[in-house]
């Protein structure tokens, strides 16, 4: 049988060849599985023999681009990245719940969490530094970016998704890539157990009772205070970079302790500072996120 990460190098006339991108519950998915994907292996297959470098797709609000040099899609706006391959068979299988995303690495299932550094010259590290200065328009020295696995986490952030998608009958919910600037002692807490919605509003209430996202990490770093790093001593701030299943949002008020406040219904999935133009978003369910990142910065 042919290994996942193994590719035919044969092109022939008769070979029924499709695409797959790795989903995050770690298993290859074929494009035209997902009824969520506008694009299928056919189109993606005439971009690639015709020797085109990259692909735009563009389905309304979904923008990304596949780049076949490095066999990678990235999503144009939250900037997030799945790695690709091209494949005439690939055995269908997925399992959300039980294994962690493969590019987690060292993975140790009986640690509560791991944080593993990113090396500066990874693509993964060069796409959270970039999503941190050109989307989140904070231009400081990083100094690291660690990566948080928590599969406790993961899984009940997975088994959220699955559930939104069945109540609200749809197989696209929408996330983004938030950053959250928080006190030092939190930064464990966080890594280990997520977002506590019990103490959240410490800094105000503005849109909702809940726990502050921002898509502009110069809001984040107001919350970050400087500290003195553990590993050299100098002083340095930190935030996370989250993945927020937002969902459907609305406008937000400061009396709100759901999106759908003093309704018994849940309509919506996040509250918002502007509909059209949003940089806070505020959520009520922790397992709507997870702490995917920390980057360590100079003030």
């Amino acid at each position: 049988m042919r290994a996942l990460n193994e590719v035919e190098n044969m092109d022939t006339s008769d070979t029924p060849w499709f695409w797959y991108y790795l989903a995050d519950c770690g298993r290859w998915h074929r494009f035209e599985d997902d009824p969520s994907n506008c694009v299928s292996s056919e189109d993606i297959e005439k971009f690639y023999l015709n020797d085109k470098s990259f692909m735009t797709v563009n389905a309304g609000s979904y923008m990304s681009k596949i780049d076949f040099s490095v066999m990678m899609q990235t999503d144009l706006t939250t900037g997030k990245q799945r790695r690709i391959q091209r494949n005439f068979n690939l055995e269908k299988r997925c399992s959300c719940f039980c294994a962690p995303p493969v590019t987690w690495e060292h993975f140790d299932a009986t640690a509560p969490y791991q944080l593993i550094p990113l090396g500066k010259t990874t693509p993964e590290y060069q796409n959270v530094a970039h999503y941190m200065t050109h989307d989140g328009l904070l231009n400081r020295t990083i100094i690291s970016i660690v990566r948080v696995q928590n599969l406790d986490l993961w899984e009940m952030y997975c088994r959220k998704k699955k559930q939104l998608m069945r109540l609200q009958g749809t197989n696209n919910i929408q996330e983004r890539r938030l950053f959250h600037g928080t006190d030092t002692e939190n930064i464990a807490s966080i890594c280990k157990y997520n977002f506590d919605l019990r103490i959240a509003g410490q800094h105000g209430a503005l849109f909702g009772k809940g726990i502050y996202f921002t898509s502009r990490a110069f809001y984040a770093d107001i919350y970050s205070p400087i500290r003195i790093s553990p590993t050299d001593g100098r002083l340095t701030k930190v935030i996370f970079l989250a993945q927020v299943m937002v969902g459907k949002s609305k406008p937000g008020q400061f009396h709100f302790c759901k999106p759908d406040n003093g309704s018994l219904e849940n309509f919506h999935d996040s509250c918002v500072d502007d509909l059209d133009d949003p940089m806070i978003f505020v959520m009520f369910d922790p397992n709507q996120i997870y702490p995917e990142y920390l980057i360590e910065y100079e003030p």
